[in-house]
């Protein structure tokens, strides 16, 4: 299972109206065929002095790197569970207490996967101290007890995921549907979506 989210947290002016948390759920199997996208993109198509990129992001990927690679996951088996945040209904007090907002939200759609047997949870290192990583580790393990029993989570960095790097771009066009009305990559990917939830 990999984690990861688009828009923001934040609650000014230059803010986005939406938060998204998604979750995409795959077999050993299906997550090498994910990692493969990746890596063919670097190879084919990304320019000669774009291929030394860190990472291949929705927010500055050209229109045929989306298309490809959304092209790609037609052909993929793996399911999809999001939640969109409307930060217009937040309450202030949870305004100030953003990593215990993600928290809760990543709770809410782990809870809709059925976790059966043994899975790893990989989330987006985007938390840069450690203590906000434990915070969420615990969090997660206390209230799913029951779901959690044979989960283990680690924290990566999306640099050297493919993974989190496709899972970016699924998330990126869960957001646009929500933030732009954009439905043109969601369309693309909408019968691998699982669950959909708005929140609250």
């Amino acid at each position: 299972m990999f984690l990861d989210e688009s828009g923001d947290l934040g609650f000014g002016v230059k803010s986005s109206r939406f938060f998204t948390v998604t979750l995409l759920v795959c077999e050993i199997h299906e997550e090498q065929e994910l990692q493969r996208i990746i890596k063919k993109i670097r190879q084919r198509i990304l320019k000669k002095k774009l291929k030394q990129a860190t990472e291949i992001k929705w927010n500055n990927s050209s229109e045929e790197i989306k298309q490809r690679i959304f092209q790609r996951l037609e052909k993929i088996n793996f399911e999809v569970f999001t939640i969109i945040l409307d930060k217009s209904k937040v309450y202030d007090y949870l305004k100030e207490k953003k990593h215990k907002l993600y928290n809760y939200l990543s709770k809410l759609i782990i809870a809709e996967c059925s976790i059966d047997g043994k899975f790893e949870l990989i989330v987006d290192r985007s938390k840069g101290k450690r203590s906000l990583r434990d915070d969420f580790n615990n969090y997660i393990r206390e209230n799913l007890k029951e779901e959690c029993q044979n989960l283990s989570i680690t924290h990566e960095d999306s640099k050297s995921s493919g993974s989190l790097q496709v899972l970016d771009f699924i998330s990126g066009a869960i957001f646009n549907k929500y933030e732009f009305n954009n439905l043109d990559y969601y369309n693309m990917i909408r019968n691998k979506i699982t669950t959909e939830k708005e929140f609250p």
